[in-house]
């Protein structure tokens, strides 16, 4: 029907508006499932099935919302075009306060780390945290919350937001400080939500966490968009200097199998369980949310010292 409409904002209009419909009362079960034929026994025991629930639907809905908001995305778009010359797309939408993410909400996260609401960990350590509206999921079930981001923006949004915000090249270092306190040489939970297609270095990044987290304990919480599409914000050709060698395949559950036999089992990361995430962020004028296929695993250190 779209393709015969001539004026192209009422067919980005119309366009908008099925994608609505069709995504208004379903329960996205598509989001969560996969096909265990392209795994391994293995992984297939470790898998945990999610659904759709409050907090999802309700990120979704406040998505509906917003994307009415017709003056805001007129102007955001005058605003990008401008900031474009200067700032990256990250800080431009932390600036703005656009495009915030959802991959899990509070239940989903308990459930992944297999503990109750009442249960507390000392120390969380969320890495390329963007706005930390991600962060605020997790933060209720930690003593202590601190955070790293390149964007200066967003490294604002987030002490706004009360977290302690540490350097990117140092939060590993032993015997860090911020603000004259002692920062934690090891931590409880690392997150590192899509992030490692997205760095300069994703396998020094995996040795960094590994050494950061708790002996025997820690875990990793490690999201990664699936089929894998390498892609550095900050880097001139917008290519990473490490190279993540799993299979090419759009059989993404084929790409996760290589994921972890080939980048992390040989980092020393063991999968304790793992599921399907759709990694959501807030829309625009042509689409009220975006969505991406998003793995999430959790991973603690295979050998000990």
């Amino acid at each position: 029907m779209s393709e015969y409409i001539r004026s192209p904002l009422i067919r980005i209009m119309y366009e908008k508006l099925e994608h609505q419909n069709k995504h208004l009362n379903s329960d996205h079960n598509h989001w969560y499932e996969y096909h265990p034929e392209y795994m391994e026994n293995e992984f297939r025991d470790k898998f945990i099935r999610c659904k759709q629930d409050e907090e999802t639907s309700t990120f979704l809905e406040n998505c509906f919302v917003k994307s009415d908001w017709l003056l805001t995305h007129f102007c955001h778009a005058i605003a990008k075009a401008v900031l474009t010359w200067f700032m990256t797309s990250t800080s431009i939408n932390g600036l703005l306060g656009r495009g915030s993410m959802f991959v899990f909400s509070s239940a989903q996260f308990l459930r992944l780390l297999n503990v109750n609401d009442n249960f507390k960990f000392d120390y969380l350590l969320d890495l390329g945290a963007g706005d930390g509206n991600v962060t605020m999921k997790m933060a209720p079930f930690f003593n202590n919350v601190y955070v790293t981001e390149i964007s200066p923006v967003m490294r604002w949004r987030l002490s706004k937001h009360g977290f302690t915000v540490l350097d990117v090249d140092s939060w590993d270092s032993p015997n860090k400080e911020w603000n004259s306190q002692k920062v934690p040489s090891h931590f409880d939970v690392i997150s590192c939500l899509n992030l490692l297609d997205r760095c300069i270095a994703p396998i020094t990044l995996l040795k960094r966490i590994s050494r950061a987290l708790k002996p025997i304990t820690g875990v990793l919480i490690l999201g990664i968009v699936l089929p894998l599409k390498q892609y550095v914000e900050t880097t001139t050709d917008k290519r990473p200097n490490e190279l993540l060698a799993i299979t090419d395949s759009d059989q993404w559950e084929v790409q996760l199998s290589s994921l972890i036999k080939n980048i992390l089992i040989p980092a020393n990361y063991e999968v304790i369980r793992w599921t399907r995430l759709p990694y959501l962020c807030e829309g625009d004028f042509s689409r009220s949310f975006y969505s991406l296929n998003d793995i999430v695993l959790v991973l603690r250190n295979s050998i000990t010292e």
